[in-house]
């Protein structure tokens, strides 16, 4: 067989994709991972036989002397972009929130919120040190949020300069230069109605906080407002296998218009799967599998209502939190994730001393 003019030996190799990595050429793949049973059902993976005239799945195909592949061929670079744009089609997230973009010192705002919710003080402080505030009482970021015309942009600002007042030794000293590189491939979410997007929100209230001024704030005010959060970036922003590929392939969000899954959320405990980020790409199915789990994900549905659940009716609570935590190690994209566990020994202490 050869693979981009070069003679690979096939030996034992289950598959071209196996074929072809061992003799170091690269086959980008998505819904592969090392270890589990290949499916081939996302497209990434496509290389062209020149022997067939055919377009075959990499990582699925199983290899013969006969074949001529080339990786890179128009035909493959093409079938492998319009493979990521239709999956991008049914990804409505966003890969950094709008407020985190805005902001001119770069603040992990979802990060930084999230913490607060959790009850992570600690960790919301050094955040908040790490990358100070830069703008003034402008407030870029809360002029992005998008809890604005929905009882007023999340309190970014005056949490932002409430957590860095309260324990400036917490700083590290690791801020990361603001910028985002603007060539950088970046998936948006569109605009949903307004009862979905409330719905993702731990907190559905309005603003309290009627200025920029942290005066008199509380762990409580914090605590509200952080919760009002729409938590609308990404997990995996720098580690999301699919961006990577989109950039890498030129992918349009928009090439493909129609339906968009579901913006749905769901949490238990540290693990959260985010439905709007999920790309069916099975890794947390078979992930599952070869840990032989009793409860775990799985698909449901059919067509365009396919989609990841606990089966049988059951809630991700009661599926063990160690096949979850494998889950969310091997998921591609960000849509299982681990988050801020709820801190309950710190959230009985949030009447003592405003200080962290």
């Amino acid at each position: 067989m050869t693979v981009d003019g070069i003679t690979v030996p096939i030996l034992d190799a289950s598959t071209v994709y196996d074929a072809a990595s061992r003799a170091g050429i690269q086959i980008p793949v998505l819904c592969h991972r090392k270890g589990l049973h290949p499916t081939g059902g996302c497209g990434v993976c496509t290389v062209e036989d020149t022997t067939s005239g055919r377009l075959l799945p990499a990582c699925a195909t199983p290899p013969c002397e006969a074949m001529s592949i080339l990786t890179d061929s128009p035909a493959a670079q093409q079938a492998r972009r319009d493979a990521l744009e239709l999956l991008l089609s049914n990804h409505p997230a966003d890969c950094e929130a709008p407020c985190q973009l805005a902001c001119p010192s770069g603040l992990p705002v979802p990060q930084m919120l999230e913490a607060v919710t959790a009850g992570h003080w600690h960790e919301a402080a050094r955040l908040a040190c790490d990358y100070p505030v830069t703008c003034g009482n402008a407030a870029p970021c809360e002029k992005a949020c998008r809890r604005r015309p929905m009882g007023g942009a999340v309190a970014i600002c005056v949490l932002h300069r409430w957590l860095a007042s309260l324990a400036p030794q917490a700083a590290t000293g690791r801020c990361r230069p603001p910028a985002i590189p603007p060539a950088r491939f970046r998936s948006r979410m569109p605009r949903p109605d307004e009862a979905t997007m409330l719905a993702l929100c731990a907190e559905p209230g309005p603003r309290r906080v009627p200025d920029v001024t942290p005066a008199n704030f509380t762990r409580d005010c914090a605590a509200y407002e952080a919760a009002r959060c729409m938590q609308c970036g990404c997990r995996k922003p720098d580690a999301c296998r699919l961006r990577a590929l989109c950039a890498e392939t030129g992918a349009r969000q928009s090439a493909f218009a129609g339906h968009q899954g579901t913006m749905a959320r769901d949490r238990s405990g540290a693990f959260r799967f985010d439905a709007a980020r999920c790309v069916l790409c099975g890794i947390c199915v078979r992930t599952a599998r070869l840990m032989q789990a009793s409860i775990a994900p799985a698909f449901q549905g059919r067509g365009l209502a396919a989609h990841i659940a606990p089966p049988l009716g059951r809630s991700w609570s009661e599926i063990p939190s160690e096949i979850l935590s494998a889950c969310a190690e091997a998921c591609p994209t960000g849509a299982m994730a681990l988050v801020p566990s709820t801190d309950r020994e710190e959230q009985k202490n949030a009447d003592r001393p405003e200080r962290v």
